[in-house]
């Protein structure tokens, strides 16, 4: 218990200067909001560990833990379940991920993304609007395609042939 308040100690004294200009390379998250070293306003430029889980309007670098919630993310997101709002750019692996838009991977069991997909989303389940590039999964839906899907099921709602077991394409 002394190590982890001295390291948490460490971190918030590291971490003070950059929160001047409302940015922090580090965020630790214990319970959300409420429970976390600073606010969701906060920027983060660097590591932002997820105990239970944090929340941050805007985060760059690595995210790594248990439940990881952003408006904007360009990072590399290793957590058990990812919710980002608006748009991530990067690499994101978890068991279930929600986004408004990627740029990059989404890789995962249950991955859904509201709006573009411009990369790949991999994983048994796999939603988009609209997808520029592979979904490789069990079951892939989008409403329009430019790219491959690969996988049992695969319906492209507003394509040529909607429905197309294995292999389903459009460019």
């Amino acid at each position: 218990m002394k190590k982890f308040l001295a390291t948490f100690s460490l971190a918030a004294l590291l971490a003070a200067p950059a929160l001047a200009i409302g940015l922090t390379p580090l965020q630790i998250g214990i319970g959300g909001e409420g429970v976390q070293l600073f606010s969701p306003e906060t920027r983060v430029m660097g590591l932002r560990l997820n105990l239970a889980s944090s929340e941050n309007h805007d985060v760059t670098g690595i995210d790594v833990g248990l439940f990881s919630q952003s408006d904007r993310m360009t990072a590399i997101q290793l957590n058990l379940a990812n919710w980002v709002e608006a748009e991530f750019v990067g690499v994101s692996v978890g068991l279930f991920s929600t986004m408004g838009s990627v740029a990059g991977v989404q890789a995962g069991i249950f991955n859904t993304v509201e709006h573009d997909l411009n990369g790949f989303q991999i994983g048994p389940f796999n939603l988009a609007d609209d997808v520029s590039g592979f979904q490789i999964g069990l079951i892939n839906r989008t409403v329009s395609l430019r790219g491959i899907q690969l996988g049992l099921i695969n319906i492209v709602e507003a394509g040529p042939v909607p429905f197309f077991p294995i292999l389903n394409a459009a460019f």
